[in-house]
């Protein structure tokens, strides 16, 4: 008995384990296409949430985008001969996590738009690194169709992240710096 259950263990986790780079694409892909379709379901969240209309029409383009790039991502993996499937990501259930955190938790409406940008950025900087990792690998392997599908939707979560950093830089995090209020406080009261 003992050694039969030794057996199924050594197979299960051989089934677990990837043999080449073709393979860790596929899985990178399958990966990105979990990330996007659990965005989908924040960035409405996030964007009904947010008080400034810049940042609620940023999450609410960046969803339009996000939609595209779960189409892109099933191309390639069309073209790499596999069906399109998600590969669960916790990570980004994690990431989704804290803007809901934000959503629940942060009370004043400046705080949380600069909390929410923050969040969001969480998100951008996970994707742009699968993306970057994954466009590197199709051009490496040669794989000119599936490394421009993947570049496109890295160079929209690219500019998703600089939307969102001069939102931030913009306006959103001077206004709920709430440290010129209390020196003000402070002055008025030591004056």
């Amino acid at each position: 008995m003992a050694k039969a259950k030794k057996k199924n263990s050594a197979q299960s986790k051989g089934k677990d384990q990837y043999g080449n780079l073709h393979e860790l694409l596929i899985l990178k892909i399958q990966s990105l296409y979990d990330v996007e379709q659990e965005l989908t379901k924040a960035l409405p969240k996030m964007a009904k949430n947010a008080t400034s209309n810049e940042l609620r029409e940023a999450f609410e383009h960046h969803l339009e985008e996000t939609n595209e790039h779960i189409v892109r991502l099933e191309r390639a993996m069309v073209i790499l001969g596999v069906e399109p499937k998600k590969e669960k990501v916790e990570a980004i259930r994690g990431i989704a996590e804290d803007g809901s955190w934000v959503i629940k938790n942060v009370r004043n409406n400046a705080a949380r738009d600069a909390a929410l940008i923050a969040a969001a950025q969480y998100a951008e900087h996970y994707e742009i690194a699968g993306y970057g990792s994954a466009a590197e690998w199709a051009r490496l392997m040669g794989h000119s169709d599936v490394e421009e599908l993947l570049n496109k939707n890295l160079a929209e979560e690219e500019a998703a992240n600089e939307k969102l950093t001069a939102l931030a830089e913009g306006g959103i995090n001077e206004e709920a710096n709430d440290m010129e209020e209390q020196k003000s406080g402070i002055a008025s009261i030591i004056g």
